[in-house]
């Protein structure tokens, strides 16, 4: 199994430092996070899938820079106006090229809104499977 390490150490720089900012910025905001290397990346988990820190050095990542991107994007309110969906249907991406282009209390907000989703989709599909547990034959 793939580590935090293994995943960090090839990172160019710039990377680095974009992907640590970001890693103890989405720690901070929800320290019960799993952290977990999926398709080459960390995924940090709630419930489910809230959200991944993806660089361009990892194929077939960003073309440039670092995304933080949201699991169930397509969920979430995007107030500011940074979750871009290029296309996508359910995952949307934050980009960054640099950490002075992060705004903590934005970023933190949108990872607790993330969250909140989470929570309630894993209880919706709770109570679905209850009720499909109970339908008749």
């Amino acid at each position: 199994m793939k580590t935090y390490s293994d995943f960090f150490a090839p990172l160019a720089d710039v990377e680095k430092d974009i992907v640590s900012y970001l890693r103890t910025l989405v720690l901070q905001t929800f320290p019960d996070f799993r952290e977990k290397i999926s398709y080459g990346v960390p995924y940090y988990f709630n419930r489910s899938r809230v959200c991944f820190i993806w660089p361009a050095s990892v194929c077939p990542g960003p073309p440039s820079g670092v995304v933080l991107g949201f699991c169930r994007g397509y969920l979430l309110s995007n107030e500011h106006g940074l979750l871009r969906m290029d296309g996508r249907k359910q995952v949307a991406l934050i980009p960054f090229h640099a950490v002075r282009e992060i705004d903590n209390a934005v970023v933190a907000g949108i990872i607790e809104e993330a969250i909140f989703v989470d929570e309630q989709y894993a209880s919706q599909e709770h109570i679905s499977k209850r009720h499909t547990a109970r339908r008749p034959g």
